[in-house]
């Protein structure tokens, strides 16, 4: 199977290739930007390096998308965080391998 796969990539198609397997898992923290700031400290301080030497030892790239990090003021002031995450969100489930996603919540 692999070798006709190659051989009609080689000939100039590339159509029907086979999905590949990423080895990145990337996970997206939710929460507002100014919620939780003690939280996603303590996570990117010890959960982030604990994660990535797991991952690591499996082959795997740990990556964090924070959306703290990454909204310009300008788009904000369009209203284009929401739309932004939702894209940031989508991409982590694209290219993850594994989970892809993280809510911060208060329990009452």
């Amino acid at each position: 199977m692999a070798a006709l796969v190659t051989e009609r990539v080689f000939s100039g198609s590339m159509e029907d290739l086979p999905a590949q397997v990423s080895n990145v898992v990337q996970v997206f923290i939710s929460s507002t930007f100014t919620d939780f700031q003690e939280e996603r400290n303590w996570i990117m301080k010890h959960a982030v390096p604990r994660l990535r030497k797991f991952c690591q030892e499996r082959g795997l790239d740990f990556q964090i998308a924070d959306m703290r990090w990454g909204v310009r003021e300008d788009a904000t002031d369009d209203h284009r965080t929401t739309e932004m995450c939702l894209h940031t969100i989508h991409e982590c489930q694209r290219i993850s391998r594994g989970p892809n996603f993280v809510r911060q919540y208060i329990r009452n």
